[in-house]
């Protein structure tokens, strides 16, 4: 005669189940796939004046319409020097210039806003917007020579 389960166990064996399948889908959420990064269509070039660490030069790659969790990938490269570059939101380099340009004498860039910050000559630009709205790529020269920097699209 087969023995029967009581209720009780079979409830247990179910709840058990069910977890390991949820556990299972959570494992694997990381291996499904990810939308390629967005990125800047055409490249862009600018020159960069000589600056120091209270008047820096920069020039800031603005884009434009982002969601708030869009992934970018940009190239960047600079010539005769370095750059500092920050991606922050567009409304907190627009208050960073108003106070710079209102301010004798001018006032060092204020890297507490941004979302990442690379000193570098050449690299991949790679983050995640927190906020949607227009983004600025900046790049920041302290040095005294002018540097080119070059903004190109990236995967």
């Amino acid at each position: 005669m087969a023995r029967r389960f009581p209720k009780r166990r079979k409830l247990v064996i179910s709840a058990i189940i069910v977890a390991l399948a949820i556990g299972i889908v959570f494992v694997s959420i990381p291996y499904l796939p990810h939308p390629p990064p967005r990125t800047i269509q055409t490249p862009v070039s600018h020159d960069i004046r000589g600056g120091t660490q209270r008047n820096p030069g920069v020039y800031s790659l603005t884009l434009r319409n982002v969601s708030s969790t869009d992934n970018f990938a940009i190239g960047a490269s600079v010539a005769n020097g370095n750059a500092t570059f920050c991606v922050e939101p567009e409304t907190n380099f627009i208050s960073w210039t108003f106070n710079n340009q209102s301010t004798p004498g001018g006032i060092p860039f204020l890297f507490t806003g941004c979302t990442l910050t690379v000193q570098t000559t050449q690299t991949t630009l790679r983050f995640t917007t927190t906020s949607q709205g227009n983004w600025d790529v900046v790049a920041v020269n302290t040095n005294s020579q002018m540097i080119t920097v070059d903004y190109t699209p990236a995967s």
